[in-house]
């Protein structure tokens, strides 16, 4: 997939992507460990103690009160809807209520939702690298696309992919329209390889992960020099520097699911029912207004 928003955006005229780099350090502490125990042993403990923190930024920076003032003017326009439903004046009227409880509700939430929402990110951005995305099968095949930093192939015309233990299949595909080139390769020996682009004079580097998904592996689906999105999700590489003739390298590795026993859901499916689960069972024991 082409990375066209970063191709004209290097790192050192970039912040966000020093701001993204600085949160995916922070968030993978935490979900190195974790996943340590197992891809669905540390899904199902991340959810469970982002749904308690959750309830804690609400019980000690939510402003109890206004929430229920908020809480009570929307079940009072609810109910005005329903008991005027004939009367086209007041029912609109408690419409207009309706929205301005729904929005002092919403001002109510922020508080506590700022204090989670910077920890949520870089977790969430570290557990993608691990759940997001499994290493490439013993024996498979994957693309590799190579990004130019221009708006046509420039140096990339001429660049060669190379890797130990890696069989490189086919020759380059050129697509000038895309500034891309794509090559497909394959790995029989487990491990971490290395593929190396040469273009220009110069070469660049990008992580090949090997073997199956028993074993919870950091997945790096691209290497790239800038963007915050493309720094922050899916890459732990080192940044590709400023004048290297390419601004990304990406790999399609295979999408992976988290095994529940009873269903296999998206890491983001069963952390957001996982958390939200925890969080109603804390949330009485807490004594927590929401």
């Amino acid at each position: 997939m082409p990375l066209d928003d970063d191709r004209e955006q290097p790192l050192e005229g970039n912040s966000m992507s020093w701001i993204a780099l600085g949160l995916r350090t922070i968030g993978q502490w935490p979900v190195d460990a974790l996943m340590a125990l197992g891809q669905t042993a540390g899904i199902v403990l991340i959810s469970i103690l982002t749904g308690v923190g959750v309830m804690f930024a609400f019980k000690y920076t939510a402003n109890p009160r206004a929430l229920r003032s908020a809480k009570d003017a929307i079940q009072s326009a609810l109910l005005g809807i329903v008991l005027f439903r004939h009367d086209t004046r007041t029912m609109f009227a408690e419409e207009g209520r309706l929205v301005r409880g729904s929005f002092r509700y919403m001002l109510a939430g922020l508080k506590p939702l700022a204090f989670v929402i910077i920890p949520m990110v870089a977790i969430f951005a570290a557990i993608e690298l691990y759940a997001g995305f499994g290493p490439l099968p013993v024996g498979s095949s994957a693309i590799v696309t190579a990004q130019s930093p221009g708006a046509d192939l420039g140096p990339l015309a001429d660049a060669t992919l190379s890797g130990n233990g890696v069989e490189v299949e086919t020759e380059p595909l050129r697509i000038p329209a895309t500034g891309e080139v794509c090559w497909r390769v394959r790995a029989d020996e487990p491990g971490e390889h290395t593929l190396t682009l040469s273009a220009g004079g110069q070469t660049v580097d990008k992580s090949l992960i090997v073997g199956d998904d028993r074993r919870p592996v950091s997945v790096s689906l691209h290497r790239v020099r800038g963007g915050f999105e493309h720094v922050l999700i899916r890459s732990d590489e080192p940044l590709i520097p400023l004048d290297a003739p390419v601004a990304a390298i990406s790999v399609d590795y295979p999408e992976t699911l988290v095994d529940l026993g009873v269903v296999r859901l998206h890491w983001i499916w069963a952390t957001l029912i996982i958390a939200t689960i925890a969080a109603l069972i804390v949330k009485p024991i807490l004594k927590v207004e929401t």
